[in-house]
């Protein structure tokens, strides 16, 4: 097997364990929570992926605030 086709072979497998991962999950979540799930597995993987950085995740998932704004300049 050419590395060429074990990357491939390894993306494919990993999308499918992705995909059959939320399917299972799915089935037992509640309607409500359903987006919830979907948003937290497609954060992981875009940050997994490195579209996105963990920093902006933390930041948009936990609400951090800061206690003392920084100065906007005049």
């Amino acid at each position: 097997m050419t590395p060429r086709t074990l990357d491939k072979r390894v993306e494919m497998i990993l999308e499918s364990i992705t995909f059959e991962g939320f399917s299972y999950t799915r089935r037992g979540t509640f309607e409500a929570h359903k987006l919830v799930v979907a948003t937290m597995l497609c954060l992981r993987i875009n940050v997994r992926k490195g579209l996105i950085v963990q920093g902006e995740v933390n930041a948009l998932t936990k609400k951090e605030v800061a206690l003392d704004p920084p100065l906007c300049p005049s």
